[in-house]
């Protein structure tokens, strides 16, 4: 796998050096690993999830607790934390970011998080379709609301 863009908005980046500098780093590892290869082809029951579960597996094999609920909403889950640092991944349709940006958001008002960090698709046709999530995509979504849109967020942009 391979890290090929970044959007960091509102210094999330810089945020997650000053209070886990290790973290920013181990992310920035396994993303990067060579040997962290995503198989894109789902079989005829599977769906987009199947391809955030490997990259859920390489962080919990780092210590990441996997499907961690929400601070401040018990029915919502974060796919991985650590340290009070959510991460998203986000590898299906390019409409489900909202739903992280509320979760986010929502703990990130209560002061229970710093900052979200979402794992995103490069570019769509990495993935094999125009409808995966995206960096782009996701910037575009984050600078519509940014007046409201007050969380640090860091979103990286993998190629499998």
């Amino acid at each position: 796998m391979e890290i090929i863009e970044e959007f960091d908005y509102r210094n999330a980046k810089g945020i997650l050096s000053a209070l886990h500098p290790n973290i920013k780093e181990e992310i920035c590892a396994i993303l990067s690993d060579k040997n962290n290869i995503l198989d894109l082809k789902l079989g005829e029951n599977e769906t987009e999830r199947q391809l955030s579960s490997p990259i859920q597996a390489w962080f919990k094999a780092k210590g990441w607790a996997t499907e961690k609920l929400v601070f401040t909403m018990n029915d919502l889950r974060y796919d991985l934390e650590k340290d009070t640092i959510p991460i998203e991944i986000e590898l299906g349709h390019e409409r489900l970011v909202y739903a992280d940006f509320f979760k986010f958001m929502s703990d990130y008002s209560k002061d229970r998080i710093p900052l979200g960090i979402m794992v995103v698709a490069g570019t769509s046709q990495l993935f094999g379709h125009t409808w995966h999530n995206s960096v782009s995509k996701t910037k575009k979504k984050i600078l519509a609301i940014k007046e409201n849109f007050l969380v640090p967020i860091w979103v990286i942009g993998i190629k499998p």
